[in-house]
């Protein structure tokens, strides 16, 4: 329990974001291909793509107009009533949802968490408030336009007695605060904690941003087929927005409430691109890292869900980065990515992949690689080409990797 010397395992408690050390009880998600985990899984066990032309804004005059959009989004239906949508970022709006459904889905009563001594939320994010900046200045802007703003936000939805931390690291932002979270329960400091990640930056700058440094696919014309990881004829990856969130419980607490977890993060390591590597270099000392840190050999892992952001250098050096540390295994062990089917995310990414590697977890379902179709020989692994595949995961590998040079890799496991 928490104030105690223990170091107890973090459960997840709601959908949304898994943490280290601890387990995940519940799940909250908001993407492309989806609002909520039944919209979300089937979409990936479909192998069904949530790209589609950009509607947030006028895009005719760039030659990207497609994008992973939340599609069918009413904040007012997750917001409090003090709380005006209009004055917050998308990405605030984004996260406030996919924190309700991630308690909702835990089990959790709200006035519980209201009445914890102390509640940390820890949430990633890649950038600011993008859709604000550049709007005509309001009294609200200074507050909302903040990459802090979706953390408070959601400390304030609960009436709870909030620790807020947010978390910057590129595309590896979400997977770093659940890390941070699970290491509060852990260390005994907190019981239950939120974390995750949101982003809500479509907007014509960021998309010219991404074209400047060609980032971005160019396939109008088959949005639904634009973002292809690992395939021969990828073009680039796709821009999305979403947000998850997930409950992180210890064990002990977990437990007592009788909470079904789906898994325990069972170690997480970070490690950066080395100056002489390929951007994605340093994802295979955070693999190592994270193996060692957990007690594990590679032979323990059944899966990995890869960063796999549909980038023509990005895709190969992450295979051969899980060649580097698997070895001839490597050809072995299923690997998907889901952004064929939710596009790029940014911060929020990594949490994405954890909640659907938890789906996997329960389901003993692999979703395939969405649009994987033709083999690069330079990505010539296992990438579940087509159609779900049956198999009991005992442990998985979630890597993430971010502008900055950032690298992530989380271990998630049964709960026995």
């Amino acid at each position: 329990m928490a104030g105690t010397d223990k170091k107890d395992r973090v459960v997840i408690t709601g959908v949304g974001v898994l943490a280290a050390n601890g387990i995940v009880t519940g799940v909250g998600v908001l993407a492309a291909n989806g609002i909520g985990r039944e919209a979300f899984w089937d979409s990936l066990v479909a192998g069904r793509s949530g790209i589609g032309p950009i509607t947030l804004f006028d895009a005719s005059d760039l030659p990207c107009r497609i994008a992973g959009e939340v599609k069918n989004f009413q904040p007012e239906k997750y917001l409090k009533p003090e709380m005006k949508a209009r004055r917050m970022g998308r990405f605030t709006q984004l996260g406030i949802a996919a924190a309700r459904m991630a308690v909702a889905d835990s089990g959790l009563d709200p006035a519980y968490l209201a009445g914890l001594p102390e509640l940390p939320v820890v949430m990633g994010v890649s950038t600011s408030a993008m859709d604000l900046i550049g709007r005509r200045a309001s009294p609200f802007t200074a507050v909302h336009g903040v990459p802090h703003a979706v953390t408070s936000a959601i400390g304030y939805l609960f009436h709870a007695n909030p620790t807020l931390l947010t978390v910057s690291d590129g595309c590896a932002s979400s997977l770093d605060a659940v890390a941070t979270a699970a290491a509060l329960i852990r260390d005994g400091r907190a019981d239950v904690v939120l974390a995750g990640g949101a982003e809500g930056a479509i907007t014509h700058y960021v998309i010219e941003n991404m074209l400047a440094c060609r980032r971005c696919s160019t396939r109008n014309d088959q949005p639904e087929k634009a973002s292809r990881p690992f395939d021969r004829e990828r073009d680039f990856g796709v821009m999305a927005e979403g947000a998850g969130l997930v409950v992180l419980e210890s064990e002990a607490h977990a437990r007592t409430r009788g909470a079904a977890p789906y898994g325990e993060i069972a170690a997480y390591a970070s490690c950066a691109d080395p100056a002489a590597a390929p951007e994605g270099g340093g994802l295979a000392p955070a693999m190592t890292r994270a193996l060692a840190h957990a007690g594990m050999r590679t032979t323990a892992i059944d899966f990995i869900s890869a960063h796999g952001p549909s980038d023509l250098e990005m895709d190969r050096t992450e295979t051969a980065m899980i060649k580097t540390v698997f070895g001839p295994q490597a050809y072995r062990i299923p690997v998907t990515s889901i952004k064929g089917a939710t596009g790029c995310p940014m911060g929020a990414g990594g949490v994405l992949q954890l909640i659907a590697t938890a789906l996997t977890l329960r389901c003993a379902l692999i979703p395939p690689t969405t649009n994987y179709e033709h083999a690069d020989p330079e990505c010539d692994l296992d990438y579940v080409p087509g159609r779900p595949r049956n198999v009991v995961v005992r442990a998985a590998m979630i890597n993430s990797h971010g502008f900055g040079r950032g690298n992530g890799a989380l271990i998630l496991r049964r709960v026995t």
